[in-house]
Formats: structure tokens, sequence, C-alpha cells
């Protein structure tokens, strides 16, 4: 079997200086020749013996292969005969050729300047387009190569970045409509497969990952680990996770682990950069708190420091199932556990994808790095900082694998809204008639429990957008709570423990090895993480239409709002800005008990840019699908945290139920005059005292005063919104 490597020239003098190069002969830099003398040597590594090679007419190329040869082919022979071809050449950028593109951005736009670099049809002015560039290049294949690879001959192309997209659709490996997206880096050699049978060209597959692409990759990141794992597969990463001492496997198989001082978020460390693109958009605050670039850089540099020779575990996948407003991520951790933890949560990609996965953010996890707050600018030891403009996370000082995800989720929440795509912390589900319902709601609420429907199909329990053609899940998998999970009522979750999925301080029984999900003696926030493939019928790709029903959930530890009540579209509103709940003892570190909280959208502390912005994108589009919108209340009645119980799972689960069928359709409704709110007098298996929280105190003066507390809370949260009409404003509760 012979092969083909492909390998773009190293760095040229105008690459440097960010200039249109062409066909303009460029030498190369210091840089380009040590790229290319690194190329050699992996070729040398690789044990590819190299019978004909190949260059363009232009000195950058040949150089680059002169350099690489040296270093894999100590004979003269073979780089006396490089073979010169004119076909191979970079396309002609015409008027274009030596001008800085950053000049050229600004004054044409980035959009046109991309479209002259990569597009395949569109020529710059007085230049080639990429479909020129094949039409001399496909002969030279087919005539030139082909004939050597049947012939049992290895051929080393060294070309420039276009001519290697033209190469690339010509092996059809790619195709024109997506070759713009594809990145070269320079003196990556991709390997091919020449099938004499089949006459086609195939990559070489790489068992272990890590490819040249790769390894480039996070060189230019500026890591040096002494080992580098890669998507592993999930058994891998729980052998070498058991063999690190991480973690124990239960009864079942789930790898169960505990993540020490913090069993949950940290957002009083969560920081942005403030730099020239963000220092307007994002909503500064006590929520998002500036944070100096120079500190930032600061920070990342000592964690390249502290992780050089040592183990790192990569991820590389995508968050958002709409693949056309996908988000390619990089997350490198350096706890195997935590791995398996993104492995399940994202999506993962295709062994194509993989191949060429250019990730638009990494996300750097070093668990057992702590900051200096004296020296480093954070809060404490332990810190989340977020760089829209570098597109990198920097996490360290916690154990707690919840922060991956909810770092990726403030990303999208970010970058959507500019795409027309509303992000959303909710849950969803499909109906067996294609009828999609939205669940939002905070932690702790039961957005995963009463989306995780046996009778309905589980589109993603946590994160989702809403774009022009419906909704979608950012996620791949769940992370559902397990304090007090019960196998009757709620099956779905307690048959997703098993093989594969990753319990986070769960309390086992030592002589069983079985979870005792009623021990909370470690946290309340006890966690399982597992791929959405372990829900029976869960939909997968996981996108749904536009929704039919929206229900905002609250777990009200006050114990003085109704289960269930029906939204007019100012109270959907008001309520989706107003955004209250209960914190859940153990979401948060130092949460021990409910604290009743407004959190805009159902989620500010994952939401960068101002309420406004989510809430104007909801309310256009529950005008636009008339969408029904109720609110749901799965916290206490009876009276307070404490005193009260907490609604029986059942009861919520009927209501909602009725919601999604259509079984409130003909109710009668009452009004509450307090919060402003129509409730239903009655439905069948609901005791009729539940559905108005009022009758189920026993004090009805301790009820009233508590209600009207709660009231006012809600409208001196509500004053914070300046710019919202007199309708929204009206639709609340009373003082």
């Amino acid at each position: 079997m012979s092969n083909l490597i492909l390998m773009r020239h190293g760095q040229s003098i105008w690459n440097l200086q960010n200039r249109f190069t062409g066909g303009i002969d460029v030498p190369l830099t210091r840089k380009g020749i040590l790229q290319a003398k690194k190329a050699g040597q992996e070729l040398k590594k690789i044990g590819v013996h190299i019978d004909i090679v190949y260059s363009s007419k232009l000195s950058r190329s040949i150089e680059t292969a002169k350099v690489a040869i040296k270093k894999f082919n100590s004979s003269k022979m073979i780089v006396n005969k490089i073979i010169r071809n004119e076909a191979l050449n970079e396309r002609d950028y015409g008027d274009l050729s030596g001008k800085y593109k950053d000049e050229l951005i600004k004054f044409y736009g980035e959009k046109k300047v991309l479209e002259w670099r990569r597009s395949f049809t569109t020529k710059p002015p007085g230049g080639e387009s990429l479909k020129d560039v094949l039409t001399r290049i496909r002969p030279f294949l087919l005539k030139k190569v082909f004939p050597l690879l049947k012939d049992g001959k290895n051929v080393l192309i060294v070309a420039h970045g276009n001519a290697l997209r033209a190469l690339r659709i010509a092996t059809g490996e790619y195709k024109a409509d997506n070759i713009s997206n594809i990145h070269i880096p320079p003196c990556v050699p991709v390997i091919y497969n020449y099938i004499e049978k089949e006459k086609k060209l195939l990559v070489k597959d790489p068992k272990t990952n890590i490819t040249s692409k790769f390894t480039y990759q996070i060189e230019e990141f500026g890591l040096k680990p002494s080992i580098i794992y890669r998507n592993l597969s999930v058994k891998k990463l729980i052998k070498i996770a058991l063999g690190r001492n991480e973690g124990i496997l239960t009864k079942s198989g789930a790898f169960s682990v505990t993540t020490g001082q913090y069993t949950g978020r940290s957002p009083e460390d969560r920081f942005i950069v403030d730099d020239n693109l963000t220092h307007k958009t994002v909503d500064w605050g006590k929520i998002n708190k500036p944070f100096p670039s120079k500190k930032f850089d600061q920070i990342f540099e000592k964690m390249k420091k502290f992780e050089k020779a040592k183990e790192l575990f990569v991820f590389d996948g995508f968050a958002g199932a709409e693949k056309k407003s996908r988000l390619p991520i990089r997350i490198i951790t350096d706890h195997a556990w935590q791995s398996l933890f993104v492995k399940n949560m994202f999506i993962k990609p295709t062994s194509e994808e993989l191949e060429y996965h250019e990730p638009k953010f990494t996300v750097l996890n070093i668990n057992d790095f702590e900051a200096r707050p004296e020296l480093d600018g954070t809060r404490t030891s332990t810190f989340i900082l977020i760089n829209f403009k570098r597109k990198v996370v920097l996490i360290g000082g916690t154990r707690y694998g919840g922060e991956n995800k909810k770092s990726i989720f403030g990303i999208l929440n970010y970058i959507l809204p500019d795409k027309n795509i509303m992000p959303m912390h909710c849950s969803a589900n499909l109906g067996l008639n294609g009828d999609t319902a939205l669940f939002f709601g905070l932690s702790g609420t039961g957005k995963t429990t009463l989306s995780a429907d046996p009778k309905r199909m589980l589109i993603g329990d946590d994160e989702h957008g809403w774009s022009k053609t419906g909704i979608f899940n950012f996620e791949g998998g769940c992370y559902a709570k397990t304090i007090n999970l019960n196998k009757k009522a709620e099956p779905q979750i307690w048959n997703a423990v098993r093989s594969g999925a990753l319990l986070e301080n769960v309390i086992l029984n030592p002589k069983t090895m079985n979870p005792d999900y009623d021990d909370g003696s470690l946290t309340e926030n006890t966690r399982v993480a597992y791929p959405l493939n372990f829900i029976p019928g869960a939909v997968i790709p996981s996108v749904g239409g536009h929704p039919k029903a929206i229900i905002f959930l609250t777990a009200d530890a006050m114990g003085v709002l109704p289960p269930i009540a029906k939204l007019t579209t100012d109270g959907a509103m008001y309520h989706f800005m107003s955004g209250y709940t209960s914190k859940i003892a153990g979401t948060e570190r130092g949460i021990i008990e409910p604290i009743a909280t407004f959190s805009s959208c159902f989620g500010s502390v994952f939401m960068p840019r101002p309420a406004e912005v989510y809430a104007k994108m909801l309310g256009e589009r529950i005008l636009e699908h008339d969408t029904k919108v109720y609110l749901v209340n799965t916290g206490w009645s009876g009276g307070p945290y404490g005193i009260g119980k907490r609604f029986k799972i059942d009861y919520t689960r009927k209501m909602v139920t009725a919601i999604l069928n259509d079984g409130l359709k003909n109710i009668k409704f009452e009004h509450n005059k307090i919060f402003n709110l129509d409730i239903p007098k009655s439905y069948p298996g609901i005791p009729s005292n539940i559905l108005d929280p009022r009758k189920t105190w026993k004090n009805k003066k301790n009820y009233d005063k508590s209600a009207k507390n709660l009231s006012k809370m809600f409208v001196e949260n509500f004053k914070k919104f300046k710019e919202v009409s007199q309708n929204i404003k009206k639709a609340g509760p009373k003082e």
C-alpha cells in the first residue's frame, strides 16, 4: 500500500506580517525553518519512506521540502530531485498581493476579505478563485500523482494553503461547499493511504487520536505535557482514573468520585476579562465581574508552567446540536474523570470531525492549580476566568465538574444573541405528536426530573437554543441531581446510573457498593452525569420544533405560591425577567438552607448580557409561535421550608401532563389577587386545597403576611428594569 503525504510550507515573512502572499516569492522566517525541521522529525518518527517529492515553484515551498527531507532522509539524492510543479503554486491574489489583511478588513469588512481568502468561486480583484486552482490541481493529481501511487511509490507534496485545499477537494475528502472552513496549519503532514482496488485515497486513521494537526495546536496553545490523551473511550478513561485513584466503581458499574472542598459552583470566583470586545456588551455587576487581561495572561502562563511535563486529558467536541450554529470546543483537564464528565456532557465528534477539529473556544481546567489572590487578582485560590477575545476559559482550584459545563453555557449565552439565537436555561422534551415543551428553572427546581418523562422523548435537561428553525440542545448529556432519587418517581434517571455514568459526591454503601441517594452528608447537591442516549427514546440529534408550551419552574421555599398558574404574554415576560425561586442547598458553595432569590431569565448567573436582551428575544418568539406559558411551583406547601412539605412529584407530574395535553382547556380558573395569577379551581387526581396555597396553611394570617412579603419582594426586584412597558409591570404581583 502506497502513501500520499500533503504538507503546507512553513511560516513565511509575509505570513508573519499578515499580508496576502499568493504568487509572490517570499522566503521562510526562522520559525518557518524550525517548523519544517519538526515536520521532518515527525515523518522520521512515523517511519514513512518517501520516494518522490513535489513542491511548487515558489521558494517557501521548495525550502520547506528541503529542510524536512534532510531531517528524515540523509541522502542528498532525494533532496536534489525535488520536482517543482507550477500547478502547486499558491492562488494568485491579484491586486491584493502584498496588502496587509488587517488594513483591508478595516476598509472592506471582515466578511468580504474572508470571501476573497477562502471562497470557492469568488475571485479577488485581478486574481484567481479556488475553483481556478482546482482546475490546474486536478489534472496534476490524476496524471502525475495517481500513476506513482499505483506503482507503489510514496509521494510527498509540499505546497500552499489553497493549493492543498484544492488537492483535498480533488481527492474527494472535502466538498467545495465546506472547504472554506478548513484551516491548514504550516508543516503538519496529513497522510493518505492509496487503495488500489477502489482507486481512491483515505486519510490514515490515527488510533490514538493524536494527529499532527492536534499536536501543532497544543504547541501553539503553549502546553508541553509529558503525556496527552485525546478523546479516549469511556472504558479507557475509567481504567486510567481507577489507576490514578480518582474514584471507585459502584455495583452497577458507574464511576463514583468526590470533589473535595467544593461540591457546587463558585459564582463569586467567576470573572470575565474586560477588554474592547466586552466593555460595552457585558452586563457588569455582582454576577459578571470584570478581570484585567494582564492578570488573565499572568495566570495562564503560571498554569502552563504548572502543567509542564505532566499528564493532560483532552476532549474535542461540540456544544450545540444544531449543526449550522454549533460551537467547536476543546476542554483540557488534569484528571481522567473530568474528561469522562465532559465526554458525557457534550456532543462527541465523528472520526472525520475529530481529524480536522478546529476549537473555537478552549477550556483549560487544572483542578490542582490554585491562584494566589494577593498576586493574581482573584478573590480566592479558586477561579473561573472567561476571556471572550482570546476564546479561552481558565479554571483552577476546584474539582466540581459542573464548572466545565456552565463555562461553556456562559460562552454560548454571550455569542448566540448576535446570531439571532436565544440561549435558554431550560430542559426540553418532545411529545409523540411532535409537540415541543420547554422547562425553565434554576438548579433544584425540577428541570431534569420533569423533562425525563417516560411518555415523552427527552431533547435535553438543562441548556438549549431557540433559532429560526426551532430549539436545540447545547449538550450531549444530562447532569441530574440524585439526592433522594427514587426508582418509582424517577425511573429514567435511576436506570441511567450504570456503566459509563459518573456519580459526584454520592455516598456508597461500603458492603454493597450501591449508592445511598438519601445520604446528603457530603452535600445536598449530589449529581450523576450520563450521555443523552442513556435515556430511552431520547431525541438524537437533540433538536425539536418551536415549543407549544413553556413552563416556568420555581421552588418557592416560603410556601405561598400556587403549584400551577396560567400566564398571559405580559405575565410571562414579567416572570421570566423576575426569575424567582429559592436557591437549593448545595448547588452553590455556602448554601445550606433555601434562600429566596430573583435570577433574571431563570439563570442570570450564566447570562453575560443584560437581561433585557434575552427577554426581548423570548417575547418575540412567544408571540410569533403562539406559545402557551405556565408557572409551576415545585417548592413547599402548607407552610415555609421547615414547617411545610414539598409538593409531591406525582402531583407536579399530573399538572405538567395537563399543560402538555391541553388538559386545562376546559378547567375553570380563579384569580389570586396578591400574585395576580390565574389558578385552576380543580383538576382530577389533585386535592383542590393543594391548588390554593392559602388553604394548605393552618394559620391563614401567617400565610397572608408571608404572601404579601413575597409580593413586595417581586415589586422591589422589578424596579431595576427601567425600560419595561407598563403592561408588563402591571402583570406582576401587587404591593
